[in-house]
C-alpha cells in the first residue's frame, strides 16, 4: 500500500493547529485524505481545518483518555473508520537541569509527550484494527535522543520513551497490517518554545528556553518537509524518519561509543561461549 492508497481514508493528527503537526494535516489534505484536526486550542484548530480540504476540527487534551476517546468517537462519525493515527502533540517542558527539576515539572512535561503519545497511539491502534483495514501510526519524537542539548533532559527522556514504544508496537503490530512510524525530526521552525510559555501551569517553574535554542527554532526545517516524509511513509515499512541528514554524525558518535563499551566488556568478560 502506498501514500496514495489512503486517498480518501481518515487520519487523525493531534497537536495539529500549528507546526508539525499543521503541516502534515496539509500534507495529508493535499493527498486527498480525510483529516481530523486536534488540538487543545479549537480556534486555531479550526483555522487549519478551514483551510486543507475534507477536515475538521475537534478539542482535545491529550492528557485525558476520556477525550481521546471522545474526539475519536467524533473523528469517526464525521470521516468514517481511522486509517491514520498520528501522535504528534508535544511540548519542550521543563528546561531545567534534570537535578533541579521538581516532580510536578517531570510529571507535566510526561503527561503531555509520553502519556499523550501511548493513549494515541493505543487508541488508534485499536480503532484501526476494528476496521478491519490496513493503516499506520506515527508519532514525532526528537533526534535529540541521540545526542541530548543542556537542560532539556525531561523532554529527550520523554521522546527516547516514545521510541522505545514505537519500537513495541512495529513488533506488535507486524502481522496485523498496521504499520508503525517514528519521526525523529531535528530543529523545525515550529512554536514549541512560545507554546511551552503560554500552556505552563501558574506557579510551576520549568525553567526558560534559552535564546540559542528559540534561534536555532526560528532557522528551522520546513515544517512541511517533515509533513511529506509521514505522508510517504504511510503504508510502507519505513520506521525510522530522519528530517536532518547532516545530523548523522549524532547516531555514528552514539553508536562509537556503544560499540566501544561493547568491545571492552568482551574483553573483560569473555563472549559468554
Amino acid at each position: 500500500m502506498t501514500a496514495y492508497a489512503f486517498a480518501g481514508k481518515t487520519a487523525f493528527i493531534s497537536g495539529a493547529a500549528s507546526g508539525i503537526g499543521k503541516a502534515v494535516a496539509i500534507e495529508f489534505g493535499r493527498r486527498g485524505m480525510q483529516v481530523v484536526i486536534a488540538d487543545l486550542d479549537i480556534a486555531e484548530a479550526e483555522q487549519v481545518a478551514a483551510a486543507v480540504p475534507n477536515a475538521s476540527a475537534v478539542a482535545l487534551d491529550v492528557r485525558d483518555e476520556g477525550r481521546w476517546i471522545d474526539a475519536l468517537d467524533t473523528a469517526e462519525s464525521r470521516h468514517g473508520p481511522l486509517a491514520v493515527m498520528v501522535s504528534n502533540a508535544g511540548i519542550a517542558g521543563s528546561t531545567l537541569p534534570l537535578a533541579d527539576t521538581s516532580l510536578s515539572a517531570w510529571a507535566w512535561t510526561r503527561s503531555i509527550n509520553l502519556d499523550g503519545a501511548f493513549l494515541g497511539l493505543t487508541h488508534g491502534a485499536r480503532r484501526i484494527r476494528a476496521s478491519g483495514q490496513p493503516g499506520h501510526l506515527v508519532a514525532t519524537a526528537s533526534m535529540s535522543v541521540f545526542n541530548v542539548p543542556p537542560n532539556m533532559g525531561t523532554y529527550v527522556a520523554t521522546k527516547a520513551a516514545v521510541v522505545a514504544m514505537c519500537e513495541a508496537l512495529r513488533q506488535e503490530l507486524a502481522t496485523q497490517s498496521i504499520g508503525v512510524s517514528v519521526l525523529l525530526p531535528g530543529p523545525v521552525s515550529t512554536r514549541l518554545v512560545e507554546a511551552n510559555a503560554s500552556r505552563t501551569p501558574s506557579g510551576l517553574d520549568v525553567g526558560e528556553s534559552s535564546e540559542v535554542v528559540i534561534d536555532m527554532l526560528r532557522q528551522g526545517r520546513d515544517p512541511a518537509d517533515v509533513a511529506v516524509m509521514a505522508a510517504d511513509a504511510l503504508g510502507t515499512d519505513r520506521f525510522w524518519l530522519f528530517s536532518h541528514p547532516e545530523l548523522e554524525h549524532r547516531i555514528d558518535t552514539r553508536t562509537a561509543e556503544m560499540k566501544a563499551a561493547h568491545h571492552e566488556s568482551r574483553a573483560r568478560l569473555g563472549d559468554g561461549s
